[in-house]
């Protein structure tokens, strides 16, 4: 890539980045909100949801308008949400009383709707950007800032509580604006010579385009998620599990979650780099990526510690690493550029679900270890046997613009 080209994967990079640690870096803080907020857990809880909820439900949408207005106008509007929200964020910690709370709530559910528009619109811009080898590198490259996100938020959010923890609504107000200069920048979108489509052949085209590939884009689609699910289900395991069971707590507890993580953001980067639109390359990645993830989850209905915990997840990490990188040019590669903002937003939408429903699900899963990995194990397995069956064997769906 040449050096513009970089600066343009670095500024897109930014915005999953923001989408993960729009979340995740105010995990580590929520029981210093319940004291200097005086509210109980289940609204400390609400805090985290209420951003949660309007970003999922909002990344479709997203979608439509960037295939109809343009991505650039509706990242630019997205980066301008967030900054908005974090600054009534902000606001609200000016306010004596409970009316506090209610404010920042308002302001979290702002910063959501923006961070709707963020992280899958990146995606489609590498697919309108770049092709060939430079494309699979850069959507490589987008999932190590999501992993990366995910290292490092709980840090950030840490070493804000060290100073004042409402700091952390600065930070997210300088890294959107930073993004939102970088791509007004250095992001340049060629307009099209035709008028947009009507509403209903719009999603008529839309439509037809994921019924003519489902056989294979939905599977493919749903392997992501169920991915991201696993992941973040098990890691919700490893912290209740060294807590709990080894009482290790606080940094030392960071730094084992951090790992496996930064095992994922090393696999994108190389899986990127390496696969290229070669078919067979990514067939054999996506074995790859399977066997990973389920020799160790067989290997842990056997024996299990915390150590062999650590080195499963990294296993799995890696394998998830390896796989999701193609998903992702898989998806982008499908539909042509005036279709691609809508199935790469529902792509979005379905890996989002599996981020937020994986965490839940595992915390009552994992009272019972061997039906936890068992119940993975199955999971995975299934998705790798509907992606085997369905994956073309021809390299066509890598080729469209």
């Amino acid at each position: 890539m040449s050096k513009q080209e970089k600066l343009i994967v670095f500024m897109l990079g930014l915005l999953p980045f923001l989408m993960v640690i729009g979340n995740s870096m105010f995990i580590p803080l929520l029981p210093t909100m319940e004291v200097d907020l005086g509210i109980t857990a289940v609204q400390s809880g609400l805090i985290l949801t209420v951003f949660s909820v309007p970003a999922a439900l909002s990344i479709p949408f997203t979608g439509i308008l960037s295939d109809r207005v343009g991505r650039k106008r509706v990242v630019i509007s997205s980066l301008a949400t967030i900054a908005l929200g974090s600054v009534v964020c902000t606001g609200a910690m000016l306010i004596p009383g409970e009316m506090s709370y209610w404010i920042l709530l308002i302001g979290r559910f702002i910063q959501g709707v923006g961070a709707g528009g963020t992280a899958s619109l990146a995606m489609t811009f590498i697919g309108d950007i770049f092709n060939g080898e430079k494309r699979s590198a850069a959507l490589g490259i987008m999932e190590v800032f999501n992993g990366l996100g995910k290292a490092v938020s709980p840090l950030l959010g840490a070493l804000a509580a060290l100073v004042i923890w409402t700091s952390t609504f600065w930070i997210y107000f300088l890294l959107s604006v930073l993004a939102l200069a970088g791509i007004s920048k250095y992001i340049h979108e060629t307009p099209s010579d035709d008028p947009p489509l009507k509403m209903k052949e719009y999603l008529h085209t839309v439509f037809s385009a994921i019924k003519r590939e489902a056989r294979w884009l939905i599977p493919v689609m749903v392997s992501g998620g169920a991915a991201l699910f696993l992941l973040f289900g098990l890691l919700v395991f490893l912290s209740y599990e060294s807590e709990r069971v080894y009482g290790i707590g606080g940094a030392v507890k960071g730094v084992i979650i951090a790992v496996p993580l930064s095992v994922f953001t090393i696999a994108s980067y190389y899986s990127g780099k390496k696969t290229g639109q070669n078919p067979e390359r990514i067939r054999s990645c996506f074995t790859l990526g399977f066997m990973l993830i389920g020799i160790p989850l067989t290997l842990a209905l056997v024996g299990n510690s915390l150590l062999l915990t650590v080195i499963y997840l990294m296993c799995i990490s890696a394998g998830i690493g390896i796989f999701l990188p193609c998903c992702n040019l898989l998806v982008t590669s499908a539909v042509s550029q005036h279709e691609r903002g809508m199935v790469v937003s529902f792509y979005h939408t379905i890996r989002f679900l599996g981020v937020a429903f994986g965490p839940a699900v595992y915390s009552s899963w994992m009272f019972d270890e061997w039906g936890m990995f068992a119940k993975s194990l199955v999971l995975i397995l299934a998705a790798a046997v509907w992606v085997k069956v369905t994956y073309p064997h021809t390299g066509l769906v890598v080729q469209r613009g």
